[in-house]
C-alpha cells in the first residue's frame, strides 16, 4: 500500500521473501522521524509498545545498537546456564499437567516455565500475568488498538510493573511479558492436539511465531517483497508464514540478524512437556 506523502507499507507472507527480508540489514527495526506521515504515526506506536519505564526491550532495538548485542549474549548465557534444568522442574511438571488436561492458566504457566530463566526465584502473580494479557492487546491488535493503548496508557503501565518484577532486566520483561504468550499459545496447542498425536506433529503445531513483524527500510533497496525505499514499512506475517510451513526457522527468525535466541530452547522446552506429560512419541 502507498498513497505518497501519506503511508507506504509492504506487507510479505511467503515465507522465503520474508526470511530472506528479516535477515537484511537493510531493514532495521522502525525509528521515529522517518518515511510519510502514517508511516511516523505507525512506527513511533510500535516503538512505544516495546519500551518498559522508558527503557526499550531488545526487540525495539536497531541492527547496530551495542546494547542489543550485549543483551542478546546476556539472554545466550542464561538460557544454558548449569542447573537451569533442574530449576524448572515443577514448572515443567505443571504445564505437563495442563497439557494432559488438567486445568490452569496458560499464560501464568507460560510465565513461571520463562521466568527462572532470567530471574532466579521468580514465580509468577496476579499482577504479572495481568500485565502480560494487557500487554499483548496492543501487541497483536494492530494500529487501532495501539491508539486506544496509547490514550488509556494500560500496556504503558503494564509494562512499567513487569519492570519492577524484573528487577530492571529488559531481556526479563520481553520474557515474561512478550514470549510468554506465544508460549501460552504453545501449551494450548499441544493441549488440543490430544497425547495420542505424534509428537513430530505436535510439536510443529506448537511452534508460535508472534504475528507480525515489523521492520522500515533504512534505504532504497530490491527485495524479495518487492522494492523498498528509504522509510518504508516492512510487515512481516509472521505467523501466517509459520503456519503454512510449520518451520521453526520462520517462527524464530533464525537466520535474521534479529533472530531469537531461543530458537533451541523452546522446542526443547515443549518436547520436556510433551514427555512429561505421557504424549505419544
Amino acid at each position: 500500500m502507498r498513497v505518497p506523502g501519506l503511508i507506504d507499507i509492504v506487507t510479505v507472507r511467503d515465507p522465503a521473501a520474508l526470511r530472506a527480508m528479516a535477515a537484511d540489514p537493510r531493514l532495521d527495526r522502525p525509528q521515529t522521524g522517518r518515511g510519510p506521515l502514517l508511516n511516523r504515526l505507525i512506527a513511533r506506536l510500535a516503538r512505544d509498545t516495546l519500551k518498559a519505564d522508558n527503557h526499550l526491550l531488545p526487540s525495539g532495538r536497531a541492527h547496530d545498537d551495542h546494547r542489543r548485542r550485549d543483551l542478546r549474549a546476556a539472554l545466550s548465557e542464561r538460557l544454558s546456564a548449569p542447573g537451569l534444568e533442574a530449576a524448572l522442574e515443577g514448572p515443567v511438571r505443571d504445564a505437563a499437567a495442563y497439557v494432559a488436561g488438567g486445568a490452569g492458566d496458560p499464560l501464568r504457566l507460560a510465565q513461571g516455565l520463562l521466568g527462572p530463566v532470567l530471574i532466579d526465584g521468580f514465580t509468577p502473580s496476579d499482577d504479572t500475568v495481568s500485565a502480560a494479557a494487557a500487554i499483548g492487546r496492543p501487541l497483536n491488535g494492530g494500529t487501532g488498538q495501539q491508539v486506544l493503548d496509547w490514550f488509556t496508557g494500560r500496556s504503558r503501565r503494564a509494562r512499567k510493573l513487569l519492570y519492577g518484577a524484573a528487577n530492571g532486566d529488559v531481556n526479563a520483561v520481553h520474557a515474561i511479558g512478550i514470549a510468554s504468550q506465544n508460549l501460552a499459545a504453545s501449551l494450548d496447542a499441544m493441549r488440543a492436539a490430544g497425547l495420542a498425536t505424534p509428537a513430530a506433529k505436535v510439536l510443529a503445531l506448537a511452534m508460535i511465531a508472534p504475528k507480525r513483524v515489523l521492520r522500515q527500510g533504512t534505504a532504497p533497496a530490491e527485495t524479495l517483497g518487492g522494492p523498498v525505499r528509504a522509510g518504508t514499512l516492512v510487515l512481516l506475517s509472521v505467523e501466517d508464514a509459520t503456519r503454512r510451513t510449520l518451520d521453526p526457522r520462520v517462527a524464530f527468525l533464525r537466520d535474521a540478524w534479529s533472530g531469537c535466541p531461543a530458537h533451541g530452547f523452546v522446542p526443547a522446552l515443549l518436547r520436556r512437556i510433551w514427555t512429561e506429560a505421557g504424549g505419544a512419541s
